[in-house]
């Protein structure tokens, strides 16, 4: 998606591009010297922590930090956004907008005239699916101003705004024609802490997404391991049967508002504890489930420190990467 105007990317500078997250307390950031919707090779990243400075302080030390770039992408916190699925209005495409923006109306606070709004795509209406669903990604004019304020004082050469669910579309598509898998519906799931999102592509396309409780810790925790006091409180068969219930509803979401997109795979990224968690959401998903791979995607030199992809937390940064030229 793009919520702010700017230029189509085509070939890389010499500077290359920067993806970045800025928070009120901490910014997170990769930086990669050649990227496209395939992959990336990535030569630095890393995340810093306001601390006790003023903000006009963190900002002249991230400043310096920072590399420079000749492009960058900013990626909204999940609090600076909504994500929406509509039907589709019943208009001509050139009218599809606005009819979305007075459809939005009753889900935002105030005036609609204070959001900006990107539709990214109708999606069902020409799979057989009956109406058509659009995908609207909707900010307040104030947090993306502000943000775009703090990108010219970094000296950022902003050309777009990304959100998460665009981002983890963009991974999984890469990771999917890594492997040459010729799938056609996919879906990512994405668990970091306590929560977990995961976003369902057709042909490389968004069409679905869902944020739930998701308790990684505790749900990779064989019960057998688990501390004798978390066994006797029921608190890890608890978490798990929360977490696997909210994984089964987004599915079970799925199948009914898509029948005729049956799902092909699951893909699982969960940082350090993947392996565990495939193998404990398998057997209820109903569907192939396996690691989100993403060595095949991203190129880094050898070293010690462990690469950004394998950290959840660094995944938005590196889908934003991976933005298709030209689309959403």
């Amino acid at each position: 998606m793009r919520l702010l105007p700017g230029r189509p990317w085509g070939k890389l500078a010499k500077g290359g591009v920067l993806a970045l997250t800025l928070g009120e307390n901490s910014y997170r950031y990769v930086f990669a010297t050649g990227a496209n919707e395939r992959g990336a090779t990535v030569t630095s990243w890393g995340a810093e922590v306001r601390g006790s400075q003023t903000r006009d302080s963190f900002l002249k030390r991230a400043k310096g930090a920072l590399p420079r770039a000749a492009e960058a992408v900013l990626v909204l916190e999940a609090a600076d956004y909504q994500i929406l699925q509509l039907e589709a209005p019943n208009v001509p495409a050139e009218e599809m907008r606005g009819a979305v923006r007075w459809r939005a109306t009753e889900f935002l606070e105030g005036s609609p005239h204070d959001y900006t709004l990107d539709v990214l795509n109708v999606a069902g209406g020409g799979d057989g699916g009956g109406q058509g669903r659009v995908i609207v990604v909707t900010a307040r004019n104030d947090i993306l101003r502000a943000r775009m304020r703090e990108g010219e004082s970094l000296g950022l050469p902003l050309s777009v705004i990304d959100v998460g669910e665009t981002t983890q579309r963009n991974l999984l598509n890469a990771a999917l024609v890594a492997e040459a898998a010729g799938l056609r519906v996919a879906a990512a799931l994405v668990a970091d802490g306590a929560s977990a999102s995961m976003i369902i592509a057709v042909q490389g396309e968004l069409y679905f997404f869902r944020r739930f409780e998701f308790n990684v810790d505790l749900l990779a925790v064989p019960v057998e391991e688990a501390q004798p006091a978390m066994i006797a409180e029921g608190e890890v068969a608890e978490a798990a049967s929360r977490s696997l219930t909210q994984l089964q509803r987004s599915l079970d979401l799925w199948d009914n508002t898509y029948a005729h997109l049956p799902l092909d795979t699951l893909r699982v990224h969960a940082g350090p504890k993947t392996a565990a968690i495939v193998e404990r959401i398998a057997p209820a998903a109903g569907v192939e489930t396996r690691p989100l791979v993403l060595s095949n995607v991203f190129r880094t030199a050898p070293g010690k420190k462990a690469p950004p992809w394998e950290d959840p937390a660094y995944l938005p940064l590196l889908g934003a990467l991976l933005r298709p030229r030209g689309g959403p």
